[in-house]
């Protein structure tokens, strides 16, 4: 006996009037109804559920069925679950489960054929998915005694012609299970414009693939994943795509996730359907006939959702008209290429970068500068020789002393005693040299933020897309569900037109992501000297985290008033003033100017002062012509000198240059003063950096706090007002904004993320040091500065 009222108790002064004997008259009334409810909770009920195939491991369609039936029959009866698997039986399974069961559940696309299929039916019957397209779907019934059935919001045929739309074939294979392959035969069998195949799945992808024909271009999954294991059916998916066939699914998962090309999104549709075959049982067992039950379900208006993985796998590549109103899944390729992390990529631009090696033969030109000016102090040596040939008369009135030809040689060796312009020179150059090192230093910090805000770009421009096609997802359900909120006369055409206007938005945002993510990896393959469109894979970055563990763990604790900030600052500033390259170059180049300035000065009282020496050489001359043997004499025999030397030593001062030297001594000064004041300046700029870097930095650590908070609030929001929605109690328009909210929540927490990162290494910058590329010891040692520094003030 089952009681649908609640019980009403008497009110307190009923029992003060009556007295005892009638509240235990009522207490036993009670207790009458209660036994007899939970007689009637006890009415044996035995229910037979017919799969396809054996169940799997996993949450099914079949174990979903029966968890809504023993929600809504297990309180009323004695309910005994039973389960068989069609298999190859068919019949036989079918006739057993008729004779054993109060009511049998086809649970199944193949089962509840089987069943469909049958002339007549002993017990009551559901078909709790029947996708055969000659089966009524209306509030009729089937008007076949004992049997119901809910036809499947699926559309086998659409399918095929957005497959075709997506990639133009005209050869089709069907892959289903042995039971469903007749009937879906039967059913394609007039399919125009390609040829059908329907073929059973095997239990390896080998065996499935040796049953598709040659020449297929197309290829239709139906569920086989009871037959055709997920690891099997991914590589079978596999073959598929190398071998650019186009693949579909009647339903969405697991198959996308195993590389099908597209399937229609099925979770909403398919999540009704227990509900609702439970409820038809329920009614069942309350004594209605099932030959008057609708065969409508009430389903979702379905979105289009398109692997991009297998489209790149497979060179099958959509329409853009098509992706724009299609959920894209795995939109972004999956990265190849080597593993580039954050030191990684600082190592190899420091390595590669063009125009870190530019400032690197700067510094080696700069030495060989150097070694020029100290040339000039050294020993200068030149040797030489010459061949001469002199005419008949000047030979002949030589008189012996010159041949018809003439071979000589010759050396010079001067050294420079006192000169101090080459002094000068070489102590300018080499400070010149110093501070070319410097400015290599300098470059080295800047590529290594120049990479690593690069870097940072491509993960948060990475992280950015995600994000817009989450949004894009989210947008084209809550456009299904505003269609569907139509057709059902629940929402208004404008709901519709809104979502539709959000959905061009979110795909021109989409877009803008793509190529704002392709820029990115440019910048950085340009600053490693890579080819500009080469792939490398970024491993997951957790920088921003790890980050706040340190500074949450060292100086964040030291950081307890505004004062404790300015002093950080102010300690920053002098480790910048002793660690940055740029203020220790122009203090070079202030040496080497006032170096200049001293040559100059000197000018007017040091001279300079040389010594050298020369040699010749005779070595031969050849066809002389000789004296008269009168005079006894021959300028060419053995005894004459073959050479000769000279050495000489000498000094110069200038006395008059039209007050060139004045001048120019004027001009070394102002030169010196000018770098001063540029150095001066360039301090004051720097500093003036650093403590806003310091600002940021600080600033970037409690914002990325508090957008993490508000994207966490702002998607509590969004799932609140989306339930509003579905129940018409919110508009769209709120429905929109908090979508938007969720979204720039989103953006806002991932862009801090990275900034935070980023502020982090810009004070890094700014004090001429990376510490987080630093040993453990040398960071320690910069924390124990920092808290001298702070006990000293």
């Amino acid at each position: 006996m089952h009681f649908s009222a609640p019980y009403h108790f008497l009110p307190a002064r009923f029992h003060r009037a009556t007295g005892p004997s009638v509240f235990r008259s009522f207490l036993l009334l009670a207790g009458l109804l209660l036994l007899g409810g939970a007689a009637a909770a006890q009415t044996p009920l035995r229910i037979t559920l017919v799969s396809d195939a054996a169940p799997t491991a996993g949450v099914g369609l079949d174990s979903l069925i029966g968890e809504e039936l023993q929600s809504l029959l297990g309180t009323r009866f004695k309910l005994q679950l039973d389960r068989r698997a069609l298999g190859q039986a068919g019949d036989s399974v079918i006739d057993r489960a008729y004779a054993e069961a109060d009511l049998v559940i086809g649970t199944g696309i193949a089962s509840s054929q089987a069943l469909l299929d049958r002339s007549s039916y002993p017990k009551p019957t559901i078909a709790a998915i029947v996708v055969d397209p000659t089966a009524p779907a209306d509030s009729v019934g089937t008007g076949v005694p004992n049997l119901t059935y809910v036809r499947s919001p699926f559309d086998i045929r659409r399918d095929l012609d957005t497959l075709a739309t997506l990639h133009e074939y005209d050869r089709l294979t069907v892959v289903t299970t042995e039971n469903f392959r007749e009937p879906l035969a039967l059913q394609l069998a007039d399919y125009p414009g390609a040829e059908v195949t329907v073929i059973a799945a095997q239990p390896t992808a080998a065996a499935t693939w040796s049953h598709i024909p040659t020449g297929t271009d197309a290829v239709y999954f139906t569920p086989v994943t009871e037959v055709l294991p997920a690891a099997e059916a991914r590589e079978l998916l596999g073959l598929l795509n190398d071998g650019g066939i186009a693949t579909m699914s009647l339903l969405d998962y697991p198959l996308l996730e195993l590389g099908v090309l597209a399937a229609y999104s099925s979770e909403d549709n398919i999540s009704r359907l227990p509900r609702r075959v439970a409820l038809d049982a329920l009614r069942i067992t309350d004594g209605l006939d099932p030959a008057t039950f609708s065969t409508r379900i009430e389903g979702n208006n379905q979105s289009l959702i398109i692997n991009m993985a297998a489209a790149r796998a497979s060179g099958i590549y959509p329409a853009f008209d098509v992706m724009r109103r299609s959920v894209l899944l795995n939109p972004v390729a999956v990265e190849s290429g080597p593993v580039l992390t954050l030191e990684g990529a600082i190592v190899e631009g420091l390595a590669r970068n063009l125009g870190y090696r530019i400032d690197e033969y700067e510094v080696a030109l700069a030495r060989t500068d150097v070694e020029v000016a100290e040339a000039n102090l050294l020993p200068q040596l030149g040797v030489g020789t010459s061949l001469t040939l002199l005419d008949p008369q000047t030979t002949a009135s030589s008189f012996g002393l010159q041949g018809r030809y003439n071979w000589t040689g010759s050396a010079t060796l001067s050294q420079v005693i006192l000169s101090e312009p080459a002094f000068a020179n070489v102590a300018i150059q080499r400070l010149l040299a110093e501070g070319q090192e410097e400015a290599l230093r300098s470059s080295q910090l800047d590529v290594v933020l120049d990479v690593s805000t690069a870097y940072l770009n491509v993960l948060q421009s990475k992280e950015f897309l995600r994000l817009q096609n989450e949004n894009l997802n989210v947008t084209r359900a809550n456009y299904d569900l505003a269609v569907n909120q139509r057709e059902l006369g629940a929402a208004a055409a404008t709901d519709v037109y809104r979502w539709e206007s959000e959905l061009a938005l979110g795909s021109i945002n989409v877009n803008d992501a793509e190529a704002r993510l392709a820029q990115a990896r440019y910048q950085l393959n340009q600053l490693l000297d890579h080819d500009i469109d080469a792939e490398f894979r970024l491993p997951t970055f957790t920088g921003q985290d790890s980050l706040l563990g340190i500074i949450g763990e060292t100086l964040l604790p030291l950081l307890k008033t505004p004062r404790d900030i300015d002093r950080l600052a102010d300690f920053l500033a002098d480790e910048a003033r002793r660690n940055l390259p740029t203020l220790r170059q122009l203090d070079l180049a202030i040496a080497a100017q006032e170096r200049q300035a001293k040559a100059r000065e000197r000018a007017f009282y040091l001279p300079e002062i040389g010594v050298e020496g020369q040699l010749g050489y005779r070595i031969g001359n050849y066809a002389t012509t000789p004296l008269p043997e009168e005079f006894n004499f021959d300028f060419a025999a053995a005894d004459r000198p073959w050479g000769t030397y000279t050495i000489a030593v000498g000094a110069s001062i200038p006395i008059f240059q039209g007050g060139l030297r004045r001048a120019q001594l004027e001009q070394a000064k102002l030169s010196a003063l000018q770098t001063a004041t540029q150095r001066e300046n360039t301090e004051n700029q720097l500093v003036q950096r650093l403590y806003s870097s310091v600002e940021t930095l600080v600033a970037s650590y409690r914002n990325l706090r508090l957008a993490r908070e508000a994207a966490a609030t702002s998607e509590r929001n969004f799932a609140i007002i989306e339930d509003l929605y579905r129940s018409g109690a919110a508009n769209v328009t709120s429905l929109v904004d908090a979508q938007n909210v969720v979204l720039q929540s989103r953006v806002n927490a991932t862009n801090l993320g990275y900034q935070f990162v980023a502020d982090f290494l810009t004070v890094q910058r700014s004090t001429g040091s990376y510490q987080f590329l630093a040993e453990p010891a040398e960071q320690t040692a910069f924390l124990q500065r920092f808290l001298s520094y702070r006990n000293d003030q």
